[in-house]
């Protein structure tokens, strides 16, 4: 076998940018399903805790389903859309959670998941890998 190195042509690209674009649709999914469960337990602000309302869900949405058809196309618009999307998003929830916590909130199992996969989400966007696999045409 050699161990030549492989044009970049023939390099295959990551699929990062791909479990991104699902991680996107994952928040949305969080997002929605919380407010419903929210609003139908009897007891789901003292289960779920606080998490992000309709508005926000409403005006997320849009921006996640183009950042996830961006990223799962590798495009380098995708990448540069979804960084300053989530980003942006990671920086207003953690905003959110500190005023969560200082007024003494309740916060549950939704609060805390809802962060945990904007930072997981960051973390991945940043990822040398997934930056490549979107800039390099």
């Amino acid at each position: 076998m050699s161990s030549a190195i492989l044009p970049a042509s023939a390099r295959r690209r990551s699929n990062l940018p791909r479990w991104a674009a699902l991680l996107a649709l994952v928040l949305l999914v969080v997002i929605w399903g919380g407010m419903l469960l929210r609003e139908s337990l009897p007891n789901g602000q003292t289960l779920l805790g606080q998490a992000v309302g309709s508005t926000g869900a409403a005006f997320l949405t849009p921006l996640a389903l183009i950042c996830a058809v961006g990223l799962w196309l590798r495009t380098a618009w995708g990448w540069w859309v979804s960084v300053i999307v989530f980003a942006w998003q990671g920086v207003s929830y953690a905003l959110f959670l500190m005023v969560v916590l200082a007024s003494g909130d309740v916060t549950g199992i939704l609060t805390w998941l809802t962060g945990a996969i904007l930072v997981v989400l960051v973390v991945l966007l940043l990822l040398p890998p997934t930056r490549n696999a979107c800039l390099q045409r």
